[in-house]
């Protein structure tokens, strides 16, 4: 599965996007580890921040839906990815942005990836190459 896949629902203006987004990274983690050091430290978005610099995705840019896949993609060390991974990530977009969109604003892409990852329980059919 390519990491530049268009949005997954067409009808992208359905619903206002939510703002204040903040309140993921005081969620819980009830995935797995997205760290395999052996610490068990958490993800924050200090963290994320720094791997999205890293690919070079300035601050107050928004990303596009291949962006956001290509971050959470190098926050799991993923070269590729399942349909399970895709579907995390739709379903972080909706319970976090409230909607698909075009683009991302970066604060917002942050959270998204937060969220998926606070919450990725693995792919089942182990189809993905670390």
């Amino acid at each position: 599965m390519s990491a530049l896949n268009e949005n997954p629902n067409p009808d992208w203006t359905r619903k206002t996007p939510r703002v204040g987004t903040s309140w993921v990274w005081a969620l819980p983690s009830t995935g797995i580890q997205w760290c395999d050091c052996g610490e068990g430290h958490e993800l924050t978005r200090e963290t994320l921040w720094s791997i999205a610099h890293e690919l070079r995705m300035q601050r107050c840019l928004e990303l596009t839906y291949g962006e956001l896949m290509e971050l959470a993609m190098a926050v799991w060390r993923h070269e590729t990815v399942c349909a399970f991974f895709q579907e995390a990530l739709n379903r972080a977009i909706i319970d976090v942005y409230g909607r698909y969109d075009r683009h991302y604003p970066i604060g917002a892409a942050l959270d998204i990836v937060g969220y998926l990852s606070k919450n990725w329980q693995g792919c089942p059919e182990n189809d993905f190459q670390a």
